[in-house]
């Protein structure tokens, strides 16, 4: 028990008083400590957006960063019938390979099969993955 823990002399008032000031403090530091590095807005365009099986597609992805900033973004073409968290797991599966020029990520996909597909950037240059992702984009892919 806290008050157990007292020692002499202290009263619980006291007790009260020190940890008020202990939460000032922090809300304090909280309030004048450095924002965390912020996220951007992401924008991805293709080359067609209703393309057919087997038709190769230009990806294109832009984010608003300083070119010089150390950032690798991922790509995910993940079919019908294949869950995101499924890819997400299996991203080597999944993965379109991109090359980057500053702030700009290029990358082709060709869809196997018809049907659904989601083109999904699973996060904003930091390893691992972002839920709900930043970017989730649907494609019609036709029959051919």
């Amino acid at each position: 028990m806290l008050l157990g823990n007292l020692r002499p002399g202290l009263g619980v008032a006291t007790l009260v008083r020190i940890h008020a000031v202990g939460l000032a403090l922090a809300a304090a530091s909280l309030a004048v400590a450095p924002e965390a590095e912020a996220k951007f807005r992401i924008a991805l365009a293709l080359s067609d957006p209703t393309p057919t099986v087997g038709q190769r597609v230009s990806v294109v992805i832009r984010a608003d960063v300083r070119p010089e900033a150390g950032l690798v973004m991922r790509l995910l073409a993940v079919p019908p019938g294949v869950g995101l968290y499924a890819a997400l797991r299996r991203e080597d599966r999944f993965s379109v390979p991109l090359v980057r020029k500053g702030a700009v990520w290029r990358g082709t996909v060709r869809f196997r099969r018809p049907g659904r597909w989601r083109l999904v950037v699973p996060n904003w240059g930091a390893p691992g993955y972002a839920m709900p992702p930043p970017v989730v984009r649907l494609v019609p892919v036709r029959p051919p």
